[in-house]
C-alpha cells in the first residue's frame, strides 16, 4: 500500500564560476507504483455520535462538534477539544485570482460566470441520511447559477472526529471552461505550519508541474505564496496525497485526498490578491486561506496577450466532477 520514488540527481562535486558546490544540475524522478493508493479506510466503532438539527446540522461526539448550515450547504464550524478549525466555512469555489495570462485573454469576461458560482449557490435540500450506527451522513443539494449546473456535497461524519467530504459538480449549459473546482475556508490565527506529501517544494500547476518533484515537504504559510510583480494566483501545489495544517504545538488537521487533491494556503484572502496592484498592497491577516481543490486549470502562457491554457489542461463543461477529501484532527 506504499509509494516509493527513486530519484537520481546530478550535482556539482566543487564549486564554479557559474554555480557553488552541490548545485543540482539535473534531476529525475521515477515512481514504482502503477496507482497513487487512496489513504487507509477509518476504522470501525468510536464513541457514539448526538445529532441536533434546527437552523443548521450539528453532530457532537467524544471531543468534537460540526455544523452544517442548512442554507449554505457548507462545513460552517469543525470544533476539535474545544478549538474551532474554521474562521469562516468551508465552500465550493469555481474561481482563481486571475494570472498574467488570464488577464491578457480577458479572463474575467469570459469566464466571470464562475466568480460568483460559489457565493450565489442556492441550497435546494440539506437533509440527514441513513447510515452506520457508528456515522452521520449529511447531503446538501444545491442550484449553481452558471448554465444548469447543479451540485451536491455529502458530510460524512465518523465517530473519531474524521470527515469525509465529497462534492460533486455537474456543469451543464453553454459554459466556459471552469477555472478551478474546488473548496476554500479560512482558519483562524495561529495555523500557519504545513507539511505535505505531494509535488514540491516550489508551487506547482496542471501543465506546469514535472519540475516538482513528489517529496514530503514542510513550510511557513508566509513561505508557500510567491510574490509575482503583479499579484496574481499563486503558491498552487499538486499530486498531494496529504497535506496538514497546524500551529507550533502541532494542533490541527491533516487533509488526505481520494487519492490525490491540490491545495494552497495564503495569509491574505482571495479577493485582496485579486484586487491588488503590487505585491506591497496586498492586505495581509492573520486568518489563514486554504484552499483543498479537485484541479486548478493550468496557467498556460504560450503568450500573455490572448492566448488560452491548452484544452488538454481546462475543465470543459458538459461533464461531471468529484471532489472527495477527508480531514483528520491531529
Amino acid at each position: 500500500g506504499a509509494e516509493y520514488f527513486l530519484t537520481v540527481s546530478f550535482a556539482l562535486p566543487a564549486g564554479a564560476s557559474w554555480a557553488p558546490e552541490g548545485h543540482v544540475v539535473a534531476w529525475d524522478q521515477l515512481a514504482f507504483a502503477a496507482e497513487v493508493p487512496e489513504p487507509p479506510a477509518v476504522p470501525a466503532g468510536g464513541a457514539g455520535l448526538t445529532l441536533a438539527e434546527d437552523e443548521g446540522i450539528k453532530v457532537r461526539g467524544k471531543d468534537f462538534s460540526l455544523g452544517i448550515g442548512r442554507e449554505s450547504g457548507a462545513l460552517e464550524s469543525y470544533v476539535w477539544k474545544g478549538r474551532e478549525f474554521l474562521a469562516a466555512p468551508l465552500v465550493p469555489n469555481f474561481w482563481r485570482a486571475p494570472t498574467d495570462n488570464d488577464r491578457g485573454n480577458q479572463m474575467v469576461n469570459w469566464a466571470g460566470v464562475w466568480l460568483t458560482a460559489g457565493p450565489r449557490r442556492v441550497v435546494t435540500k440539506c437533509d440527514v441520511l441513513q447510515g452506520p450506527a457508528d456515522r452521520a451522513v449529511i447531503a446538501a443539494d444545491m442550484r449553481f447559477p452558471a448554465g444548469e449546473s447543479t451540485g451536491r456535497i455529502e458530510y460524512t461524519v465518523h465517530g473519531s472526529g474524521a470527515l469525509e467530504i465529497e462534492m460533486t459538480v455537474q456543469v451543464r449549459g453553454n459554459l466556459p471552461v471552469v477555472p478551478r473546482i474546488g473548496l476554500q475556508m479560512r482558519m483562524p490565527a495561529g495555523f500557519e505550519r504545513v507539511a505535505w506529501f505531494g509535488r514540491g517544494p516550489h508551487e506547482s500547476y496542471w501543465d506546469r508541474k514535472t519540475g516538482a518533484a513528489v517529496g514530503r515537504y514542510e513550510s511557513l504559510v508566509r513561505d508557500l505564496v510567491f510574490e509575482y510583480v503583479e499579484p496574481q494566483e499563486n503558491g498552487h501545489r499538486t499530486d498531494v496525497r496529504w497535506v496538514t495544517i497546524a500551529d507550533a504545538a502541532g494542533f490541527g488537521f491533516k487533509a488526505c485526498g481520494f487519492p490525490v487533491l491540490e491545495f494552497s494556503a495564503w495569509p491574505y484572502t482571495m479577493e485582496a490578491l485579486q484586487a491588488a496592484y503590487h505585491p506591497w498592497e496586498i492586505r495581509r491577516t492573520a486568518e489563514v486561506t486554504v484552499n483543498l481543490d479537485h484541479r486548478q486549470m493550468g496557467v498556460g502562457g504560450d503568450d500573455s496577450w490572448g492566448a488560452r491554457t491548452h484544452a488538454e489542461y481546462t475543465l470543459p463543461s458538459g461533464r461531471a466532477y468529484t471532489h472527495k477529501i477527508r480531514l483528520e484532527p491531529l
